[in-house]
């Protein structure tokens, strides 16, 4: 690669941004795919923070652009307008050098051939600059007002109407940056002699206060740097997603099912946390699927990987019956914007009527495949009740043969009508719902 071709981490991040908002594409795909062009560690964490923070803190641009703009810009220079977008987030959040926010914010023009926005994007930085120093804006955390700003207006309407007293807790959690969270295989190492190991090599580190094998480091860092990564003694998993492998409660020998398994985190801690488990792993998605044997392959653990649609029994399905099955079911995601902070720009209000048809789909598949006396755990990473509880009560109804095992006894989490759930960051966790089913012995 000649030096003419070598991008810039600026370069990179408007490319991955416009591709995100143009093409609805996902912002961790878009930097795997082109963070490979960039030369050093430092530029590549300096764009993935331009694109995070873009995400983040879009709608909030949005609007400061809005009031800067005399009129909007033509459709076809969406590719402007993110420039712009991008230089504010460096000068407001950043703390980037002002100057160097507007030279190198004008610089990109040239690169995408659009030299006629130059005096524009100059202008409106510039003026956002002195209209910043006037009013003292010198804090880097959003005004009460911004943190329900800082998404679609359905979606903070719909958090509003569904979780009252606790929506502006869950908005305002869901503009925070997301711990990066361990999950300790307690069966090769005890905590204390784990939380030592980190310790020791100056990684600050805390035990998750409620679940038994989290561990919360207090800055995120490369994974080949964690003690016992390669070999499977530790994963990187959120402390709500660690719950689903407990609440299994998988014994020996037993035939357990994981329906939709990549990228393979909680097939990996199933297979982790019992003997002999016979244990198929499914997915749709074959380059998922990938994901899923790398997860194992690492801790060096086996399970039987088929590419398939879960509900679509007769292309996979053998006739024998499963004790568990782990239901993580294709869900808004709406409980992970914090760590996945895209959701916001990707999603819509119409794609959940979609998404609870193909949850009830599943559901209806899977439900005949497990044994009288197993259990069936549904999970979401979402906090729309459409999705989690009133889904379950629905299904509940529908079907006599099956009984829910409340959780009440545990710590964490709403008790719901049926199942609990999660916001996004109460008891430094992800946003998540679970429901234990049980089918009746007939």
């Amino acid at each position: 690669m000649t030096s003419d071709n070598i991008k810039s981490p600026r370069q990179i991040a408007l490319d991955v941004c416009y591709q995100l908002v143009a093409h609805g594409l996902s912002l961790n795909e878009l930097l795997e795919q082109h963070s490979k062009n960039l030369q050093s560690d430092r530029d590549r964490a300096f764009c993935s923070e331009l694109c995070f923070g873009f995400c983040r803190y879009y709608y909030v641009l949005q609007a400061e652009l809005k009031k800067l703009l005399k009129k909007p810009l033509k459709a076809r220079d969406q590719d402007v307008q993110i420039v712009m977008l991008l230089g504010l987030y460096q000068i407001r959040f950043m703390r980037v050098e002002n100057h160097a926010a507007v030279n190198e914010s004008v610089k990109l023009l040239h690169k995408k051939k659009k030299v006629w926005a130059k005096g524009l994007v100059n202008a409106v930085l510039r003026s956002f600059i002195r209209n910043q120093s006037e009013q003292n804006e010198s804090d880097l955390q959003l005004s009460a007002e911004e943190h329900v700003q800082a998404y679609p207006e359905w979606l903070s309407r719909k958090v509003s109407e569904e979780w009252g007293e606790h929506a502006n807790q869950v908005l305002q959690a869901g503009n925070q940056r997301a711990p990066m969270v361990l999950r300790v295989d307690l069966r090769q190492i005890s905590m204390a002699n784990y939380l030592q190991q980190l310790s020791d090599l100056s990684i600050n580190a805390i035990q998750h206060p409620i679940v038994e094998q989290a561990v919360i480091l207090q800055g995120p860092l490369e994974v080949t740097a964690l003690p016992g990564f390669s070999s499977g003694l530790v994963s990187v998993q959120d402390a709500a997603a660690q719950l689903a492998a407990v609440l299994l409660e998988c014994k020996p020998g037993m035939r357990v099912l994981d329906a939709c398994a990549a990228p393979g985190g909680k097939t990996l801690h199933i297979l982790q946390s019992s003997k002999d488990l016979q244990v198929i792993a499914l997915d749709k998605d074959e380059q998922r699927l990938h994901r899923v044997t790398e997860n194992l392959q690492r801790a060096s653990v086996e399970a039987q990987l088929k590419c398939a649609d879960a509900a679509l029994t007769d292309s996979w399905f053998d006739g024998n019956l499963f004790d568990r099955i782990l239901l993580d079911a294709p869900c808004s995601a709406s409980g992970i914007i914090r760590r996945h902070p895209d959701i916001r720009i990707l999603r819509r209000e119409k794609d959940i009527a979609g998404l609870v048809a193909q949850q009830e789909r599943l559901l209806k598949a899977m439900w005949p495949l497990l044994k009288p006396g197993g259990r069936l755990l549904y999970s979401t990473c979402s906090i729309f009740k459409d999705e989690n509880e009133n889904q379950i009560q629905h299904f509940i109804s529908a079907h006599e043969n099956c009984i829910e095992l409340p959780l009440k006894t545990v710590q964490w989490g709403l008790q719901r009508p049926v199942g609990r759930q999660i916001l996004a960051g109460f008891f430094e966790m992800d946003g998540f719902y679970y429901a234990c089913l049980e089918k009746k012995h007939q």
